[in-house]
């Protein structure tokens, strides 16, 4: 019963092995750019974050290849985490950026965070394969599900970039629209964003001993 059960162990182990070896992870890499772009009573504005970071683990039989028509279904939905620094958010104004980082609560929720939830292909783009999906978006200690498409397309140097375009309102994250005090509350801000990014990963390095 004892070389049974030790059998039993080994092919278990075996099991859990190869499927760990049948995952690619991928890291956040320079490159990457997230927009969030709004309006206000006196303009438009934009601010930008160029640092994009968090993992992605995808199967190895993910499918990637948009000469080849995509799988209505996925096998094994990813794992992806995104972690974008608040303070990292910056436009052309400083003065803007401070008003801004504070209506987010930077201090105490340092980092904006996204977790997946499900993912579906959904056709080919132009330069990669479409997928819905759905996650978490955590921002200023709240949480909200949101739903959007992303494009995935291979680049160069085993890089996979995802793209995607969503649009979000301030309230649902307990965040007032900003109306600057210097200005007596006469610009006010528009609850509604828009959010555009680029995300580029890349497989990350073996640990070396």
């Amino acid at each position: 019963m004892r070389h049974i059960l030790n059998a039993g162990a080994a092919a278990a182990f075996l099991f859990a092995a190869t499927l760990h070896a049948d995952t690619i992870q991928y890291v956040g890499k320079p490159g990457s750019l997230m927009k969030v772009e709004g309006t206000s009573t006196i303009h438009d504005w934009t601010v930008e974050c160029k640092v994009i970071g968090g993992m992605m683990e995808l199967d190895s039989n993910f499918p990637l290849d948009p000469s080849k028509e995509p799988p209505k279904d996925l096998a094994i939905t990813p794992k992806v985490k995104v972690i974008i620094p608040v303070r990292q958010l910056k436009s052309d104004k400083s003065m803007m950026d401070t008003v801004m980082h504070n209506a987010m609560k930077a201090e105490e929720h340092p980092s904006i965070e996204y977790k997946l939830l499900e993912m579906k292909p959904n056709g080919k783009a132009d330069t990669g394969l479409k997928f819905a999906t759905k996650g978490v978006i955590t921002c200023a200690g709240v949480s909200r599900t949101n739903d959007f498409d992303v494009v995935m397309t291979k680049a160069a140097d085993n890089k996979l970039k995802v793209t995607g375009t969503t649009k979000v309102k301030m309230t649902d994250f307990g965040i007032e629209p900003p109306a600057p005090k210097i200005a007596l509350g006469a610009i006010k801000t528009s609850d509604d964003v828009k959010l555009t990014f680029e995300w580029v990963t890349a497989p990350k390095a073996p640990k070396t001993e």
